[in-house]
C-alpha cells in the first residue's frame, strides 16, 4: 500500500496525466494519532452538523421545484454553485464547502456525496438515484488508521448511473457513462463507457445530434 501524502487544499485540481486515484489521496490530518482521535477541527464538525439540521429541516421535504432554495441553503454553507445546477431534496451532502456544482449539474433522489475532499460536477454531468461517491478512506497500514482523502472529478456531460460507487480521487471524463451498480476505483477516460465491479470500459459513446 502507498502511504498518502500530505493534506492537499479542498479544490479539486485541474487533471494531472498520468496520475492514478491512489496517487491523489491525503491524510485529512497529521496529527491523528489515534483511530478514536477526529481528524476534523471543532468548526468543522461544528458546520457539518449545522447543515445537516438545516437540510433536514428546510430542504429535504421541499417538492422538486423548489430547487433554488435548496441552492440558496447550500451556498450559504459554503458550496460554489455557477449557473443552475440540480439538487434532489433526498440527496445527501455530507460537507457543502467543498462541493462545487456547474451549470446544470444533477444529483438525483438519494444520491450521496461523501465529499470528504474537495467534488467538482462539472456542466450537464448527471449523478443518478442512489448514487455514492465516496471521498474519504483511511491508511489500514497504519494502526491509528488516519482518514484519506481525495478529490472526485465528474466531467461535463458525464453520466453516473444508479447505484454505483465511485472511489476518493477517481475523475469519470467528460461525456464518459458509468454503468448502474458499477464500482468505480480508477479514472474513466472521456466518452468511454465502463460497467461492472471494478468497473472495466465495456464500449464508447458518442452523440448523434
Amino acid at each position: 500500500m502507498t502511504n498518502p501524502t500530505p493534506e492537499s487544499s479542498d479544490r479539486a485540481p485541474e487533471a494531472e496525466s498520468g496520475t492514478r486515484p491512489r496517487e491523489r489521496q491525503a491524510i485529512k490530518s497529521a496529527g491523528q494519532d489515534d483511530a478514536y482521535r477526529s481528524p476534523w477541527s471543532v468548526r468543522e464538525r461544528v458546520g457539518i452538523t449545522l447543515f445537516a439540521i438545516v437540510w433536514a429541516i428546510a430542504c429535504r421535504w421541499t417538492p422538486r421545484p423548489l430547487n433554488a432554495w435548496r441552492l440558496l441553503m447550500l451556498r450559504l454553507f459554503g458550496c460554489r454553485i455557477s449557473g443552475r445546477p440540480f439538487v434532489a431534496p433526498t440527496a445527501t451532502i455530507r460537507v457543502p464547502w467543498q462541493l462545487e456544482l456547474q451549470h446544470r449539474a444533477a444529483i438525483g433522489d438519494h444520491a450521496e456525496i461523501y465529499n470528504l475532499g474537495a467534488c467538482i460536477l462539472r456542466e450537464r454531468c448527471t449523478v443518478a438515484q442512489h448514487t455514492y461517491l465516496c471521498g474519504g478512506s483511511h491508511d489500514l497500514s497504519r494502526r491509528a488508521l488516519p482518514l484519506t482523502v481525495a478529490p472526485i472529478d465528474i466531467g461535463a456531460d458525464a453520466f453516473i448511473g444508479a447505484k454505483a460507487f465511485v472511489m476518493l480521487g477517481v475523475r469519470v471524463g467528460e461525456g464518459a457513462v458509468v454503468g448502474a451498480a458499477s464500482v468505480v476505483v480508477r479514472d474513466v477516460e472521456p466518452w468511454t463507457v465502463v460497467a461492472g465491479n471494478p468497473a472495466a470500459v465495456v464500449g464508447s459513446r458518442s452523440f448523434i445530434d
